[in-house]
């Protein structure tokens, strides 16, 4: 006899009556996420560049894989699984209660056969059981949190939620072993047969009522309370990661400051920010769907070594601010914290780490961008370094090397329009500061021996790149078009750059700018000579720990090609973070020009990869081989860490 709907139940009905207007709340709490998103400045545009795998705003693969597979939750396995359980779990529980309703309505077949026995019995108990465990695991990780839960705030409100959606399913589970006690054994329900030994009494009729309506009345009261709880996220997150770009790296883009009208608008558009209401709908729905998991905060080179800056407390003030009457409130930077809006290196760790595809970074730099632009409020050496840039066009102030100095005792061509392939872009550090000349001249060395057509500007250049990542969009764009203008006299088409920071200003800043150039790093186009046999390289023995710079790694996804170069003069050897989960050197964001409080980030960083017990470090970015060669005097007086140019360099094999 098929199992029949409402037993032992009269006017069961009302349940679903009652859902009309439970669904009423539980939309009106939708809306009001939406009325406070939308008090952003720009609409999520519905068209726009036609990338791969995105349809109007939504990027699918982020949607499926980040949004709804959930993939980085599971970076942290156990906390990964509880959560799959859990959401899966309801997933299944929801197709269950719809393929009742349908029963009810339509008469579908669905307590009969084999398919009761798997899926409306099997199935569901199956579901609701993995649901139980999932809860539990998250309950005791709320009661027992670790420190990322709790730094530097906590999220209240976790506990009723989650406690309610406990008792949802506890109570199903005992309506169902109180019907299979008065009824028979229901083949498959693995765990309400079990209970049924346990419940069956003179009583078990009413209770089977009390419990029914229970539950029916409590999974109402979920479905309602959601949009009101932290557990809305399960609803934003979705729609968050699908309009997040998935391209790696905060996409900072570029002010255009030529479509300033001064004549025709009222007033010159706000720098930056400074209320909430000028971030984007989409910031304002990173801000909503945060979940306050500190994973970022754990992640974080500045809140790990005792500076004033956590990207989570960043995010959260941004969140409890949205929430609040103050959104036209213009000292945001204020409430964030301003010594904390400087303290971040741009590394993207947080980025990476974030499950539902936040851009902190972002926040953190448009608060910075208002800072230095509208207020004029920027730290001391970095406010010397912006200056040097305006006055000398390098951010090195008090340097003693003249921009000549690096090429002395070699000849270096200059670049020629029409004859000479790629440009060597110096840039500031490899000409100003002493230690980073060395990879210039190891790369001369190295493109001489393989033949390549290279020539070098006559001046030396910056990209801006330092002024954009301290705040100064101005500066920044100043330098930026005149590079471009120089470039375009000279016909300059292809770029080898010898800094990661200055290849992501040439791939990703300046195309914004209305340009397009082939740029190779230093250390891709050396491995790409090794492996055509253009270098021939002699083998050495050594081990070698390879520090991955942010702007390569974790920023542009470069990750196997100067690990093939190291191989090539050296046995590799991995630090615990690694790859696109590296720890950044401390020389970001405009960092190297900072005076830091706590722990150094770069004696951490240099500590990590001395205690792989790597001959040494090589690196693949003048800033890190600066702040890691700095690093490593606290804990050893030999040279340790080396650019990869200079590594292959030394292992040339000359004819």
């Amino acid at each position: 006899m098929p199992r029949v709907p409402y037993w032992n139940i009269n006017y069961g009905l009302l349940i679903d009556a009652l859902a009309i207007p439970m669904m009423a709340v539980f939309l009106y709490g939708l809306y009001r996420h939406w009325a406070r998103i939308r008090q952003g400045k720009a609409r999520i545009r519905l068209s726009g560049p036609n990338l791969p795998g995105k349809i109007g705003p939504v990027f699918v693969s982020a949607l499926f894989f980040r949004g709804i597979l959930g993939t980085r939750i599971y970076k942290k396995i156990y906390t990964g699984i509880a959560h799959g359980m859990l959401l899966w779990s309801m997933v299944v529980l929801l197709i269950g209660t719809t393929l009742t309703f349908l029963n009810v309505l339509f008469g579908l077949p669905v307590f009969s056969g084999n398919f009761n026995r798997w899926v409306m019995a099997f199935g569901l108990d199956a579901a609701g059981l993995a649901a139980l465990i999932g809860l539990a695991f998250l309950l005791l990780h709320r009661l027992i949190p670790p420190d990322r839960l709790i730094q530097p705030a906590q999220r209240l409100g976790f506990t009723p939620i989650v406690g309610l959606l406990g008792l949802v399913i506890l109570s199903g589970f005992f309506v169902e072993a109180l019907r299979i006690a008065q009824t028979r054994i229901d083949a498959g329900a693995f765990v309400g047969n079990w209970l049924a030994g346990w419940v069956n009494g003179p009583f078990a009729m009413s209770l089977h009522q009390g419990f029914w309506w229970a539950h029916g009345l409590m999974a109402l009261a979920f479905i309602a309370y959601l949009p009101f709880s932290p557990m809305v996220h399960m609803l934003l997150a979705p729609v968050n990661a699908a309009l997040a770009n998935p391209m790696p790296g905060p996409k900072m883009g570029v002010i255009d400051f030529a479509s300033f009208d001064n004549e025709t608008d009222d007033e010159m558009p706000t720098l930056g920010v400074a209320k909430l209401t000028d971030f984007t709908r989409k910031r304002l729905l990173d801000f909503d769907a945060c979940l306050w998991c500190g994973r970022c905060h754990e992640v974080c080179p500045a809140a790990q070594t005792g500076k004033p800056l956590s990207p989570k407390g960043v995010i959260t003030t941004l969140a409890q601010v949205l929430t609040t009457a103050d959104r036209q409130d213009d000292s945001l930077a204020d409430a964030v914290g301003v010594e904390a809006i400087f303290c971040c290196t741009t590394c993207a760790a947080c980025m990476e780490a974030c499950p539902v595809c936040i851009n902190q970074p972002k926040s953190i730099l448009k608060l910075r961008q208002n800072l230095v632009m509208e207020r004029s409020e920027i730290p001391d050496l970095m406010g010397k370094a912006n200056s040097s840039l305006e006055q000398r066009q390098h951010p090195f102030f008090g340097t003693s090397a003249g921009p000549r100095d690096w090429r002395k005792g070699l000849q270096v061509p200059v670049f020629e329009a029409g004859h000479t392939e790629y440009l060597l872009w110096i840039g500031c550090t490899a000409t100003y500061e002493e230690r980073a000349q060395k990879i210039a001249r190891a790369m001369v060395r190295i493109l001489e021996a393989a033949g390549v057509s290279y020539g070098i500007l006559e001046q030396a250049r910056c990209t801006g790149d330092p002024a954009k990542q301290m705040g100064n969009e101005f500066l920044f764009n100043e330098i930026a078009r005149q590079n471009i203008q120089d470039f375009e006299a000279l016909g300059i088409q292809k770029i080898i750059t010898l800094c990661p920071h200055c290849y992501n200003s040439f791939t990703r800043h300046y195309k914004m700018l209305g340009t397009t150039y082939e740029v190779i790093p230093h250390s891709v186009l050396i491995e790409t000579l090794i492996a055509t046999g253009s270098l021939q390289i002699n083998a050495g023995n050594q081990t070698i720990c390879y520090h991955d710079p942010c702007y390569l790694g974790r920023r542009n996804n470069i990750l196997d090609a100067p690990r093939q170069a190291v191989r090539a003069v050296g046995k590799l050897v991995e630090m615990p973070r690694h790859g696109r989960d590296s720890f950044c050197c401390g020389g970001g964001g405009g960092n190297y020009w900072a005076e830091e409080a706590g722990v150094r980030i770069n004696q951490t960083r240099a500590q990590e990869a001395l205690n792989t017990g790597a001959d040494c470090i090589a690196v693949a970015c003048p800033f890190c081989l600066l702040m890691l060669t700095d690093g490593c005097k606290k804990f050893t007086e030999e040279q340790k860490a080396f650019d990869i140019a200079e590594l292959i360099a030394k292992q040339l094999k000359i004819n």
